[in-house]
């Protein structure tokens, strides 16, 4: 037995619904997802091998997954999983159950507005097909001589239901998720080749050889004895199995040639009388694949352009495909900033080709011919997954979406960024409100009397809510950018999407600062009663020792003093951070009154976003944030940072990028922030 792991699609499969289950008070509906029925399906091997084979599905608790349907998958429209508003209900959980070979489940209806029209074609009966999206996860494969393939699916999972104008063809494959991530499942394919009486077609093609010669050589000792052999019933019917098998065959391997002929003329435009002649003259399928490809290059407009085959692709671990991609990627980044990409030897091939260049060595790489392709056509084929013949690999436009991936990352991290040293770092699962604790200090110690007994304390706390949001923009690459060879769209373009990403974090954080929001308590987060605001000063040594008392008079949730003090002096650009630096940097005085009594105390942290519109420069300080929580910021739990998404264009004529970013930030603790308001020097 042969076995091999591919990726296959989601597979969708007529599927029955049951009017008279319909109870329109509770919108639920009863349907039969499956019966197992075998039925016909196609695949291709190579370019234009068309093969038909039988699927059955094994019903069984054993054989089917139901955790998916009976957690509540969804009933969709006509299998659109891409926007909520398709979603017209789902399966009740619980519900789902296997009986006598059948599948069956109760599926809830919404009663949303804008899947009310679809439910109540539904609900009055107008609606009675929908169909079931599955994933096989086994196939057990036999093939006896003379018949198709059987593929009997003993491991499979229902994925979800869909309503539907009409039931999907029994040998077609929906694609039900064709365009997102995550949409090929590893199956495993348990191949036997089965041929009745244990024989090859040659081998018995040799044994009836070798009867009719122990025939006729019988015949010549009838005629000299005058005697006829006599033969067993047994030898008698196993003869005339092995004939009829052997016609069989036969009739079977000219249906396929019948059918494979007939197959590739259609698929490539050709008129009937072609593959009638090809028929009708008894060539073999080689033959015919070659009068096929002259057809087609007599009939193509261009003389003589053909669009070759993409050749087999060995199912490997994709590792050259990958270092190619690589490659070429280096090549490109190279190109506008020589200094800081440098070349690999791999890359070194790529030098100095324009986009369309690297373009055409894709292209004939993945075994498409370009010959007299025009540079619109060139840049066209480019970004087709499938048109007029081509069968193009996507490797440029991976490639191409790969270079403006690394730039927009690289930008981003390259973008400074000053508050990560007095604001702390968290990371959120989800996008629900997060509560954030303020915890006071542990209660005090009391004094235990001989054969006394420990007292119970309690720790005070204090909460702050805040949730992530979204931020994106996507990114068109046009066949337009490939023909002008404009590098800047791949580089430049992507650069500044990043340095946004990373500038939208500063805005938001050091927004905080600024606009003094709310607190918990109702209070502003700088407020008299929380003890944190200064009496406006320019930066001095008064004025600091003040600060520094603010600190040391906090007081923590249950009352009792903390003992925090800054770090971190954070001021904007200008007349403050003139101040600050003087103030902390170590002197030789020349008395004990010129001694700068806060020198190496403190970090100055520059931020020009906390220039105001009008008035004074405010400055503020801020404590050590692992001695206490000044600011969090949070990102999405596993996608720190820009995240991006590729996907072949719809509104633009090319691939776009999709830059999403999670982020948020929240003032948890007043205690360990401080803010003047600052004043004009005297």
């Amino acid at each position: 037995m042969e076995r091999q792991t591919r990726d296959l699609p989601l597979i969708g499969r007529a599927a029955e619904l049951r009017p008279d289950s319909i109870d329109r008070e509770a919108r639920t509906v009863e349907i039969v997802w499956t019966t197992g029925a075998t039925v016909q399906r196609v695949r291709w091997e190579g370019w234009d091998d068309r093969i038909e084979f039988d699927e059955e599905l094994l019903v069984s608790p054993e054989a089917v997954r139901l955790e998916r349907m009976n957690a509540g998958a969804p009933f969709l429209n006509s299998h659109n999983a891409w926007r909520l508003e398709n979603v017209l209900g789902s399966v009740v959980p619980g519900s789902v159950r296997i009986e006598g070979g059948h599948g069956y489940a109760t599926i809830q209806l919404t009663d949303a507005p804008d899947a009310a029209g679809i439910v109540q074609r539904i609900l009055e009966r107008t609606v009675r097909n929908v169909s079931v999206g599955y994933r096989v996860h086994r196939y057990e494969i036999t093939k006896r001589d003379g018949e198709r393939e059987h593929w009997r699916a003993v491991d499979w999972e229902p994925f979800e239901v869909s309503a539907v104008a009409i039931p999907a063809d029994h040998g077609a494959q929906t694609r039900a998720a064709e365009a997102q991530a995550g949409s090929l499942t590893p199956c495993v394919l348990a191949q036997t080749q089965e041929h009745r009486k244990g024989q090859s077609m040659s081998e018995r093609n040799q044994a009836a050889a070798g009867d009719e010669t122990r025939a006729a050589q019988t015949g010549e000792q009838t005629q000299a004895t005058g005697t006829a052999p006599v033969a067993t019933a047994e030898e008698t019917r196993g003869q005339t199995q092995e004939l009829v098998i052997d016609a069989d065959a036969i009739r079977a391997e000219e249906r396929t040639r019948v059918a494979t002929i007939t197959a590739l003329c259609r698929r490539h435009g050709l008129e009937g009388a072609v593959a009638d002649g090809l028929i009708s003259r008894g060539v073999s399928l080689d033959e015919a694949r070659t009068a096929i490809l002259d057809a087609i290059a007599d009939a193509d407009p261009l003389e003589g352009r053909v669009h070759e085959p993409a050749p087999a692709q060995p199912h490997g671990d994709g590792s050259r495909d990958a270092a190619y991609r690589d490659a070429v990627s280096e090549a490109l980044l190279h190109r506008p900033d020589p200094g800081r990409n440098e070349l690999t030897a791999s890359a070194r091939e790529f030098r100095g080709m324009t986009l369309l260049e690297m373009s055409r060595h894709a292209l004939e790489r993945s075994g498409v011919s370009t010959r007299g392709m025009s540079r619109m056509e060139l840049a066209g084929a480019v970004f087709q997954q499938r048109a007029a013949g081509l069968h193009a690999t996507g490797d440029f436009t991976a490639i191409l979406a790969n270079v403006a991936n690394k730039t927009l990352r690289g930008a981003y991290s390259s973008t400074p960024r000053t508050f990560g040293a007095w604001a702390r770092r968290a990371t959120i699962t989800d996008f629900k409100p997060v509560q954030r604790t303020q915890l006071g200090g542990a209660p005090d110690l009391e004094k235990v009397l001989e054969s006394g007994e420990f007292q119970y304390g309690t720790m005070g706390e204090a909460k702050e809510v805040y949730a992530l949001a979204t931020y994106g923009r996507i990114i068109g690459i046009t066949r337009q950018t490939l023909i002008n060879d404009d590098l800047d769209a791949f580089t430049r373009i992507p650069a500044a999407f990043g340095a946004s990403a990373a500038d939208l974090e500063s805005d938001i954080v050091y927004a905080i600062l600024m606009q003094n929001p709310a607190m918990g308590d109702g209070k502003a987060l700088f407020h008299a009663d929380h003890g944190n605001l200064g009496t406006a000063s320019v930066i001095d040594e008064a004025a600091l020792s003040a600060a520094w008392r603010a600190f040391a008079e906090q007081t923590g949730i249950e009352g009792r003093k903390i003992s925090i003090l800054p770090s971190q002096i954070i001021v904007p650009p200008g007349r403050r951070s003139l101040e600050a630096r003087k103030q902390i940097t170590a002197t030789t005085p020349v008395s004990t009154s010129d001694v700068n009594t806060f020198a190496g105390r403190l970090q100055v942290i520059e931020e020009a976003r906390l220039i105001p519109d009008a008035g004074e420069d405010p400055w503020f300080l801020a404590a050590d944030p692992s001695r206490i929580d000044t600011v969090e910021y949070a990102y999405l739990d596993g996608q720190e940072g820009v995240f991006t998404e590729t996907r072949m264009g719809f509104e633009v004529d090319g691939i776009e990028i999709k830059a999403r970013h999670d982020f948020a930030a929240k003032a948890i603790d007043w205690r360990g922030l401080y803010k003047n308001a600052g004043a004009a020097p005297e």
